[in-house]
């Protein structure tokens, strides 16, 4: 039976519980008046500071919720936030501080493959789980992890597959992409390779990860793509497709990234709404998520975008894990949710393979309608519009792919 979460609360069971305490770490027995501690790790600052504050306000928001209905086995959840500033040697060093010294039986975050490899690496030393909000790189999660689990964002290949979907659904032909230079752009070629349709007509190019300025490499494409991969350079996203609009390259459907759907908007403005969609597992179309979001509206203000939902995600995940446990130490909490299964806020249930790879995921690509504005975000500049829902994916098996 999958844990459900309704309005902020906890019910169901995928498991029949346990007896307080734990094999390791916390535990129940002698801390039943203790908080039970979650470190958020979070890019505040840097390069991925568009993740960081809205990861931490939808976690701040799924305690307050949790906490407002008793809590989890009598005990509160306090987020413990830290600014990681977009490093991974600072996401490392703070998540073992949080372990050593304030007792966290969890981690979330960080943002970013390289923050997440190393925080993974210290989530695996320590046997306390770590929940990864947006990192795809396949080195993040090996097949012996067994302590880091991916949340919204499965390994980049499995992007690719679910983006091959589109390409096979609606029947198009013609492709463009331009790949970052660097990790994601190599797995997410490979992707490309293996799952999209034979006898598509694919046009590439490769930029560095800093990049720009798009425009002549854009020139060289030709004006019958049907489609781009923005997803193939998820940095410059907010610059490829203005820029492809500026030169009149015309194309029936513009895949970007994870970014959350208000950032998007404010980056690019309103000619976002022509063929631009972006994706993430939430299903932003669920009588569940509009409850939560109203609500989130309601005390907080804003959309309750992507990056919210997962950190709130990853909170709702760990408690409902604790519950299922019977217990709050970090190894009790990790194999609840291997074996568990999860009905929160995305498109489908969470479970994991057995190295917390994320199996039966939905990818939901959401457009942007100018024209309205959802009932749970009545002041909103946009309505998230489905454009397209995969089939549940295979979970990315490492050494599958020649990456």
């Amino acid at each position: 039976m999958a844990a459900t979460l309704v309005a902020g609360c906890l019910t169901g069971s995928s498991g029949d519980g346990g007896d307080d305490g734990g094999s390791s770490g916390d535990g129940d027995s002698g801390n039943s008046g203790e908080p039970i501690v979650i470190s958020s790790l979070q890019p505040l600052s840097g390069p991925f500071s568009v993740y960081g504050p809205r990861h931490q306000a939808g976690a701040e928001f799924a305690a307050e919720q949790i906490n407002a209905d008793g809590g989890v086995r009598g005990r509160e959840i306090e987020i413990r936030s830290v600014d990681t500033e977009s490093s991974g040697q600072a996401a490392a060093n703070s998540f073992t501080e949080a372990i050593e010294q304030d007792n966290a039986v969890a981690g979330i975050g960080p943002g970013a493959s390289e923050a997440a490899i190393q925080a993974s690496r210290v989530a695996e030393q320590n046997e306390v789980p770590m929940y990864l909000h947006a990192a795809g790189a396949v080195e993040v999660v090996p097949q012996e992890s067994r302590y880091t689990f991916r949340t919204a964002l499965p390994a980049t290949p499995t992007v690719g597959r679910a983006q091959a979907q589109i390409i096979e659904d609606e029947g198009y032909n013609n492709i463009g992409v331009i790949y970052e230079d660097g990790v994601w752009g190599d797995e997410y070629s490979a992707a490309i390779e293996e799952y999209f349709p034979d006898g598509i007509n694919l046009e590439t190019d490769t930029a560095p990860i800093p990049e720009t300025d798009f425009v002549p490499l854009l020139r060289q494409f030709s004006d019958d793509i049907e489609v781009f991969l923005g997803s193939g350079h998820p940095a410059g996203v907010s610059s490829l497709y203005p820029q492809m609009n500026e030169i009149g390259l015309d194309v029936d459907l513009f895949l970007g990234a994870i970014t959350p759907m208000e950032a998007d908007y404010n980056a690019i403005g309103e000619s976002i709404g022509d063929s631009f969609a972006s994706f993430n597992s939430t299903d932003m179309y669920s009588d569940d998520y509009a409850e939560i979001a109203t609500t989130f509206n309601e005390e907080n203000g804003g959309l309750f975008d992507h990056a919210q939902v997962n950190g709130y995600t990853a909170v709702q995940l760990i408690a409902q894990s604790i519950e299922d446990a019977g217990s709050a130490a970090p190894t009790d909490i990790a194999e609840s949710t291997r074996t568990g299964a999860f009905d929160l806020l995305y498109g489908a249930d969470i479970e994991y393979t057995e190295w917390g790879e994320p199996e039966g995921a939905v990818q939901i690509h959401n457009g942007f309608n100018l024209e309205e504005s959802p009932e749970y975000w009545p002041d909103g500049d946009f309505a998230p519009e489905e454009v397209h829902r995969t089939d549940p994916l295979p979970a990315y098996e490492p050494g599958s792919l020649d990456i």
